[in-house]
């Protein structure tokens, strides 16, 4: 899977039509978070964290649910700074997770995390502190 990949799926899931297609792919599309053995693997994983938000917005929240195990581990791990420094892609993952709180609501995003691995519920919450903050452009 590729770039290409991941923004026809992203696509694909707008289309009512073709969402159980893009269902049909979650598995291959949490297969890519786990890639990190190319110069430019985090550029992979920003844009595909980029386009989950648009997928899980597109399919909603019943059409995911059944699937988020599947991203949830991976996500948390690339939303952590690399070296105590925000890159593209933890931001991107950062998004992703902010969005699944969104759409599922703060109790039942908290309780599907906490289901999953409750070591991850402290993360949860540093990210939901941080994505809550004025960010800060430098001109």
């Amino acid at each position: 899977m590729s770039d290409g990949s991941i923004f026809l799926l992203r696509e694909c899931s707008k289309v009512p039509d073709l969402q159980d297609f893009v269902v049909a792919n979650f598995e291959n599309l949490s297969n890519l978070t786990y890639i990190d053995h190319f110069k430019h693997a985090s550029t992979l994983k920003e844009n595909l964290f980029k386009s989950l938000v648009v997928i899980l917005q597109s399919l909603g929240k019943k059409k995911m649910r059944g699937h988020l195990e599947l991203f949830l581990e991976p996500t948390f791990r690339n939303a952590r700074p690399v070296d105590g420094v925000e890159t593209n892609m933890s931001i991107a993952a950062q998004d992703f997770v902010l969005e699944m709180d969104n759409q599922y609501g703060e109790n039942i995003f908290k309780a599907i995390v906490e289901g999953f691995d409750d070591r991850l519920l402290g993360a949860l919450q540093k990210i939901k502190v941080e994505g809550n903050k004025p960010s800060i452009q430098d001109f």
